[in-house]
């Protein structure tokens, strides 16, 4: 929460000293779909257990952003939980970690900065076109069952999103809408826990639509 409130502090600073920004607010839906590769070593016996999985959900965020006049915008958004799915496997071996094994994880508190660049001449439908680039930063929590004893320790994660977008003004006073498609590449996750090892690549390409309001 901290964070989250420096961040927004520091919008509303950026916001202050350009005099020509209008605040704009709301609320985004979003379908994300979530890409995790990894591994585990597992301890004694060296064995790496590989996997992948694929995820989609559908989530909502909310944004607060500075908007100027040719349609340059500076913004935070936040979403407090999104869940990127769980996978299962059994094993049977002599080292006594026999059992089924169940990785599950989410992301808590993410929270993104981003800027929207518009693209001059680049106008469809009425609207304006933009490329969106900004920085996330998450808190991956994990949720596995493991029939090991192993339990991995929540992490930190910083990500790099680039996107391209439409905007433009609905026939409502101050209301506004925004299309666009984001990909986000997330650090590695890594740790180990009573002898095991595990690392995980996550990406995420979301589809978002926006209704904001400006004053």
């Amino acid at each position: 929460m901290k964070k989250l409130i420096a961040i927004v502090s520091s919008l509303f600073l950026v916001t202050t000293i350009s005099a020509k920004a209008e605040i704009g607010i709301g609320i985004s839906g979003a379908l994300h779909m979530f890409d995790a590769d990894g591994d585990e070593i597992t301890r004694q016996s060296g064995e790496i257990n590989a996997g992948s999985h694929s995820e989609e959900a559908l989530v909502p965020e909310v944004f607060i952003e500075a908007v100027s006049d040719n349609g340059f915008a500076f913004g935070l958004s936040y979403i407090p939980t999104r869940d990127v799915g769980s996978k299962s496997r059994s094993d049977t071996n002599s080292e006594g970690d026999t059992g089924t094994y169940k990785a599950a994880a989410e992301l808590d508190d993410v929270i993104k900065v981003y800027v929207d660049i518009p693209l001059s001449g680049f106008n469809v439908f009425g609207g304006q076109g933009y490329v969106s680039a900004g920085i996330q930063h998450v808190t991956l929590t994990t949720l596995e069952s493991l029939n090991s004893g192993s339990t991995y320790p929540n992490q930190d994660l910083f990500g790099a999103s680039i996107g391209l977008g439409l905007k433009g003004d609905l026939p409502f006073a101050g209301l506004y809408y925004k299309g666009e498609f984001t990909y986000t590449d997330f650090e590695e996750y890594e740790a180990s826990s009573l002898g095991n090892d595990v690392n995980a690549d996550l990406e995420d390409l979301a589809g978002r639509f926006s209704i904001g309001y400006k004053f």
